[in-house]
């Protein structure tokens, strides 16, 4: 009995101060939350044929921020399984700056030296990123290609490549 006791009367004491507390904190969260950056991360995948990735076939990706200019860090991203009979797989990325097409070469490691697959997955699908560009400005809605320039003309075991946007 004595301990029911005790624990109403603090519950007394303390529970106006709760809810002045929570009362602030519902208040002033949006002018906190007013402070951080934009969202302006993009993430998209695009899958692979299941016959293969043609040498010419360019996955086209159209990022869209919030912001009409945002600067961050271009990734790739491939997913890819067992059936890839390579330890690297070179990418080429087109991005339209300023009207003009910039394009970089990427080398994506998938396997070490001895053959162990890089990344992480589940069973026989892994997934690897890497940065295209550690300081990147992209505008908004301009286009990202993504072609692989491997010595074949389909390339198997690569089921899904895509691009993230890391903002600064």
């Amino acid at each position: 009995m004595m301990t029911m006791r005790l624990i109403s009367d603090i519950y007394r004491l303390i529970a106006p101060r709760l809810t002045m507390a929570a009362g602030l904190s519902v208040m002033l969260l949006p002018a906190l939350t007013g402070c951080e950056a934009p969202g302006n991360d993009y993430a998209e995948y695009a899958n692979i044929a299941e016959e293969g990735w043609k040498y010419g076939d360019t996955l086209r990706f159209l990022p869209v921020h919030p912001d009409s200019v945002c600067r961050g860090r271009l990734v790739v991203g491939v997913r890819h399984d067992n059936s890839f009979p390579y330890t690297s797989l070179w990418l080429e990325t087109t991005v339209v700056d300023n009207g003009r097409p910039k394009v970089d070469t990427l080398e994506v490691k998938l396997a070490d030296s001895f053959g162990s697959w890089n990344g992480r997955g589940i069973g026989a699908s892994f997934q690897v990123a890497d940065t295209v560009a550690g300081s990147f400005t992209h505008c908004s809605g301009s286009p990202v290609g993504v072609r692989h320039i491997m010595r074949a003309d389909t390339l198997r075991g690569v089921n899904q490549v895509g691009i993230f946007f890391v903002p600064m």
